[in-house]
């Protein structure tokens, strides 16, 4: 996607935010886009890889934008969540200790997106929370508060 390599992968502040916001536009238009499609499923792929990556990115206002845009992508394309729920999982554990307040509020409203898909997919069946036990008894021991507290909720 032309986006993720010019745009999100920039080294303008601005751009990077434009970038990722851009990228969850572009996840809302894949919304109605049937999913068995390859060049779509991977398309959906990138833009979730392009949003993750600029969620570490060294600028607060980038991470920001990075969150609520991950919020997004989740709110529209709940199968995806589903699917990497792991790789989602450690981003939102670092967005929650981040030293930005705004990105930390973010992360709790994304928490609670992906908690209402994973419920979700859990009651269909989909996802089964068995898999999930080694990952939470291994942060369920650190010293962050927010990640403790993440992972007991």
């Amino acid at each position: 996607l032309l986006l993720s390599d010019d745009y999100v992968r920039s080294t303008s502040e601005d751009a990077r935010k434009g970038g990722v916001v851009a990228l969850a536009a572009c996840a809302i238009g894949l919304k109605k886009a049937r999913e068995n499609v390859p060049p779509v499923q991977e398309c959906r792929d990138l833009i979730l890889a392009s949003v993750v990556h600029a969620c570490q990115d060294h600028s607060q206002r980038v991470r920001y934008y990075a969150t609520e845009s991950l919020f997004n992508v989740v709110k529209v394309i709940p199968a995806l969540a589903v699917q990497h729920f792991f790789i989602l999982f450690e981003i939102l554990r670092s967005l929650y200790a981040d030293v930005d307040v705004d990105v930390r509020s973010g992360a709790e409203l994304l928490d609670k997106k992906l908690k209402e898909v994973i419920v979700g997919a859990i009651n269909s069946g989909s996802f089964t929370a068995d898999a999930c036990v080694p990952i939470f008894a291994r942060f369920v021991h650190m010293r962050n508060k927010a990640t403790k507290r993440l992972t007991l909720t």
